[in-house]
């Protein structure tokens, strides 16, 4: 499967315990844990919402603001 970088902003809090999870977490990576857990994220919403969200039809604003 083909990946891509993305790029946002963290708490250090949250970076620091994501690298402490990495850290003892055999063969876990920092890419495969944000990937897990926005897997995860993303499947929740779909499940509340009943179905999966259609293909946006622009690009996300830079700086967009969460709701």
């Amino acid at each position: 499967m083909e990946k891509t970088r993305i790029t946002f902003y963290l708490t250090t809090d949250t970076v620091e315990r994501a690298k402490n999870a990495t850290f003892w977490t055999p063969g876990m990576t920092l890419s495969s844990l944000a990937e897990r857990a926005l897997e995860e994220a993303v499947s929740r919403l779909e499940n509340d919402r009943g179905e999966a969200f259609p293909q946006r039809d622009a690009e996300l604003a830079k700086g967009r603001p969460a709701k």
